[in-house]
């Protein structure tokens, strides 16, 4: 059974990850609002003009992201994350560019 989570920070997400491993889930992914840019200060203005849904966000460079999703699966929390974002086109180029090397 895959499943996906939604949590308000790291801490959150463990636990539910763990919760839904006892329950017999064989993979969990996290759901990430992200909003990235090459400069991490245009990643937080554009963060100020959007509002927070609640979920964990990140907010920074495409590599900063790169580093979030390898440490969310070296601790264990989750098999994978989910992107998501208001500027999915702006995303997909920076993953393609930067984050998939990274």
């Amino acid at each position: 059974m895959r499943a996906r989570i939604q949590a308000a920070d790291l801490r959150d997400a463990t636990r539910k990850a763990n919760a839904l491993r006892a329950d017999g889930a064989a993979e969990v992914f996290l759901d990430i609002e992200v909003l990235i840019d090459p400069d991490a200060s245009a990643a937080f203005r554009k963060s100020a003009q959007q509002p927070s849904s609640g979920l964990l966000r990140y907010v920074g460079t495409p590599r900063g992201l790169a580093g979030l999703i390898a440490d969310v699966r070296r601790l264990g929390i989750a098999d994978g994350v989910v992107l998501l974002t208001p500027d999915r086109r702006g995303v997909v180029k920076l993953a393609n560019g930067e984050l998939v090397p990274a």
